[in-house]
C-alpha cells in the first residue's frame, strides 16, 4: 500500500435548523454525506478529424448560336482527414463517506437539508500499488535441443527378377 496527498473537489450539503424557535438547544450528531470528485488523466491514442473547406471550380461549354461561352462556377468543398494522435482524456472517479457533525436547535425544531457547499481538500489517498502501465516486448532465449535422428546403415536386398533364357 502507498499514501499520497492530492486536493480533490469537495462537496457537502449542510443541514440546517428548520425553525426560528428561541430556547435552550439541545445538541445530537448526525452523519452529513461530504463526496468528492477527482478527474484521473488517460493518455490515449484518439483518431481527430481535420477539416478544411476548398473551392472547386465547374466549368461549362455554353453554346448561344454560333459562339461559345465557358461559364465557370465555385463550389465550396470540405475535405477531411481522419489521423491518429496522442490525446488526453479526463475520467471522474467520485467517493463519498459520511462526516459526523454536532449540530444543535431548541427542543421540537427538526432539520433540513441547506445549499451544497464546495470547497477544495487535500486528502491522503491510500492505494494498493502503484499503476503499472506494460508493454510487451519480445525477448529471445535460446537452449540446447537434443534430437534423435535415426541412423542409416546400408543393408543388402535381393529381388528375384525373371529372366528369359535361351
Amino acid at each position: 500500500k502507498i499514501a499520497f496527498n492530492e486536493t480533490v473537489a469537495v462537496c457537502r450539503t449542510p443541514l440546517v435548523k428548520d425553525c426560528d424557535v428561541q430556547g435552550p438547544e439541545i445538541c445530537r450528531t448526525e452523519y452529513e454525506s461530504e463526496c468528492w470528485t477527482k478527474q484521473e488523466v488517460h493518455d490515449v491514442e484518439d483518431d481527430v478529424v481535420e477539416c478544411t473547406t476548398e473551392i472547386e471550380e465547374k466549368c461549362e461549354d455554353e453554346t448561344s448560336g454560333y459562339t461559345t461561352n465557358t461559364k465557370c462556377s465555385k463550389w465550396p468543398k470540405e475535405v477531411c482527414s481522419v489521423s491518429k494522435k496522442q490525446v488526453k482524456k479526463y475520467t471522474p472517479i467520485t467517493g463519498c463517506t459520511k462526516e459526523p457533525r454536532e449540530l444543535c436547535a431548541p427542543a421540537g425544531c427538526g432539520f433540513k437539508q441547506g445549499a451544497e457547499e464546495c470547497f477544495d481538500k487535500t486528502q491522503t489517498v491510500v492505494q494498493d500499488a502503484p499503476k503499472e502501465q506494460c508493454t510487451l516486448e519480445p525477448q529471445r532465449t535460446c537452449k540446447h535441443v537434443t534430437k534423435l535422428v535415426p541412423k542409416l546403415s546400408p543393408t543388402e536386398e535381393c529381388v528375384d527378377v525373371p529372366k528369359e533364357v535361351c
